[in-house]
Order: C-alpha cells, then structure tokens, then sequence
C-alpha cells in the first residue's frame, strides 16, 4: 500500500497549484497532529531538549504542530520536485546565503561534504544543486522494504540530480563522488550505525555520526552544514555556513570527536533559533 500510495503522491502532486498543495498537506500534517501526537513520545523528548525545563505544555504543542506541518510539506516537496523545471525550485527561495562557500570549495577538486540536519525544506537544499550547479549529490540511505518501493524512491531521487546509495554500500560510493569532484550529502544529527563518538548536544550527551569528520581528515575535503528555514508563505531562507576547520594534532581519536563536536555545536544554535523546523522524530539520546 506504501508504494502505490508514493506512486499516486509522485503523480498527482506536480499536477497540483503549489498553494493549494501546500495547504492540503499541512492540513495531512494537521490530522497527524491531532490523531497522533500522544504517541510521538520520542519527538516531545527531542523538542524538551531544545526547549529546556521551563516549556509550557501550550508552546511545546504550538511548536510540534508547526513541525508536524512541515515534514508533511517536506513529502509534497518530494513528490514534485520532479515534474517542476529548474526555474521553478528557484523561485522557492527566499533567500540564499553563502552560497560562494559551496562554489568555492567545489573549486579545490576535491569534492565537497554538505550537509544538514533533519531541518526545514532539506529537499530544497539538495535540488540547489541541480538548479545552480553542474554536479550531482551523492546521499547514503536505508535500504526501505519492500524493494520496489526502495527502487520508486531512488528513481524520484535520481531524476533530481541525486544518487541515493544504500548504507551497505555507501563507504566506497561517498569516497568514489568525493574523487569525481561531486557533492555528498549527509544528515549530521543521527547517527544510525551508533560507532561515532558521544558529544554535547542540545544539553545531554549522545552519539553523532562521524562519516564527514573522518573523511575531512583523510582526504582534506570540506564540510559545509547549511539550514533551509521554510517560511510562513512556504518559500524557504537558506544559510549556508562557511567551511568548517578541524584540526590536526596527532591524536586521531580527540581530532574526531572535537570536529563532531564542531558540526553538533552549529546544529544547536539553529536549532534552538528555529525549534519548529527540527524534525527528528527518532531517538538520539539513550537513556
């Protein structure tokens, strides 16, 4: 039921008014508020941590509304992006910072790291890509059952100028783009393996993944972390960080975890600005 549910949604939803798509989803989000919000015990944890003790039951649920509607919205931007031309994905932006970070470290030949966390439109920030570069980003993903459903979502992803890889195999793809001068696309803030170091973040200590630190360090390539902040009219501002520096002191172990600690330390502080665009609804922190 899945996939054909996905096969309709990539159908229908290119056809859409883009208003009126948005407002239908948010109102999906809406019903996935109401119906459900008392199970999504993980989520309330996860925005407690960004909130701190002092959160009013009322805020918590005006935020998690909002994020509800968001990562609705963030589905009827994946079933669209490909049926809508270059100069569409552009005219969802209400603003672009930084984007000279990327251009110029797609300069130094040896590919780039972007990334972000589960974070606003993040399928705005990949299509960037395909709209204003002649690249292709490369993104690591779970393998989703059942197989022809997986397949669907790649072919969705691939016609967006994006290679999606699964896990298993995800090591020697990353390195391959990084030497072909692509970008690979990751997600800082889970880490699903559960081999990178403990950090500080939002408060508690919890593993994030490491992938883009070892890399950075092995071959030297650049990490850039950017945040799609989608507005009320359901364009979307996007900040696009500069390069993050790591160090090298000869202990590889600390040079990992302070450089882990850096992307953790950029995640928060966006975070805690905008709390309704976190979308993690997964467990990060273990009791």
């Amino acid at each position: 039921m899945t996939y054909y549910l996905f096969r309709f949604a990539g159908w229908l939803c290119p056809r859409l008014p883009t208003r009126f798509g948005y407002w239908l989803f948010a109102r999906l989000g809406d019903l996935m508020f109401f119906f459900t919000a008392k199970k999504q015990t993980t989520y309330f944890y996860n925005l407690h941590r960004v909130l701190g003790d002092d959160a009013r039951p009322a805020q918590m649920n005006a935020i998690a509304r909002c994020a509800f509607q968001n990562l609705l919205k963030n589905y009827f931007d994946l079933f669209r992006w490909h049926g809508i031309s270059k100069e569409e994905i552009r005219t969802q932006l209400a603003g672009l910072h930084g984007f000279e970070h990327i251009e110029d470290a797609l300069k130094q030949g040896k590919g780039v790291i972007a990334g972000s966390a589960h974070f606003g439109a993040w399928d705005l920030f990949i299509n960037l890509a395909a709209a204003y570069l002649d690249t292709r980003f490369v993104v690591p993903n779970e393998h989703l059952k059942p197989e022809k459903f997986f397949q669907y979502t790649l072919n969705l992803r691939a016609s967006q100028g994006i290679e999606m890889v699964p896990l298993d195999v995800a090591p020697r793809a990353l390195i391959k783009a990084l030497h072909d001068k692509q970008i690979v696309g990751l997600a800082f803030d889970r880490d699903i393996t559960k081999t990178g170091p403990f950090v500080n973040f939002l408060g508690r200590p919890t593993q994030m993944p490491d992938g883009a630190v070892q890399l950075a360090l092995k071959y030297g390539t650049p990490v850039i972390i950017a945040f799609c902040v989608r507005l009320p009219d359901n364009r979307s501002e996007v900040f696009i960080e500069p390069p993050l520096q790591f160090a090298r002191s000869g202990d590889a172990q600390r040079d990992l975890r302070e450089g882990v600690q850096k992307l953790a330390d950029v995640m928060e502080r966006y975070i805690r600005q905008y709390p309704d665009q976190w979308l993690m609804f997964q467990k990060i922190w273990e009791e």
